[in-house]
């Protein structure tokens, strides 16, 4: 076998290099490259290979804000308690209502409380002069309906024991015609209870002197 010149085997790998034929760098005392097997048409392509991750933020650079949560539900529009809105002006009315009904109809326990004639009679000094139980003493009696047959008429009672007798000192007082003559006031010493008393007290002590003693 005929050895080929050292040059033209050169040649021959250089001229397959520049066609694509052989890879460079291959070596120099190797043959004829052999024509690349061909591609499998069934073969799967290859799979592509991962995306790179994502960069990271830059230092310094806010976070991003987390997705807002949309509600699972729409609340309800409108009073809760079922209370119809025209009501609610009744209701704040009712309270004021109920004031102004117990302030003008209402009654207290003290506007229930008559006084009482029996203690007045003793606190206000009538039974200094009357005695403790209307016997009489500085002043006339009036237990056994002595008030009555003095005073027939019970406003004339309540008037007598308002004014007193200063301003009638030495006249006579009382019913004219009472049985056994018309008293005198001798003395004028019965002071008026007007402004000391009540109208109330003066009437509950004229009924004690005149129903109880």
């Amino acid at each position: 076998m005929t050895d080929v010149p050292e040059y033209l085997l050169r040649r021959s790998k250089e001229r397959r290099e520049a066609l694509g034929l052989l890879p460079k760098g291959s070596s120099s005392d190797a043959g004829p490259a052999a024509d690349p097997a061909p591609a499998d048409a069934t073969a799967a392509p290859a799979a592509p290979t991962d995306a790179p991750p994502a960069p990271p933020p830059p230092a310094g650079a806010p976070a991003p804000e987390p997705a807002e949560e949309l509600p699972t539900y729409l609340p309800r529009k409108g009073p809760k308690s079922g209370i119809p809105v025209w009501m609610y002006p009744v209701l704040v009315a009712l309270p004021l209502w109920a004031i102004v009904y117990i302030g003008a109809f209402g009654t207290t326990g003290s506007a229930n409380t008559a006084p009482d004639g029996a203690t007045i009679y003793q606190s206000a000094g009538c039974a200094g002069c009357h005695g403790a139980t209307g016997g009489g003493g500085v002043g006339p009696a009036m237990a056994g309906g002595e008030s009555k047959i003095t005073f027939p008429n019970e406003a004339d009672h309540i008037a007598w024991i308002e004014t007193g007798s200063a301003t009638v000192k030495g006249q006579t007082y009382g019913d004219p015609a009472r049985p056994g003559g018309a008293r005198v006031a001798s003395s004028g010493g019965m002071p008026g209870f007007a402004g000391r008393l009540t109208p109330e007290e003066i009437l509950a002590v004229t009924l004690y002197e005149r129903e109880q003693l």
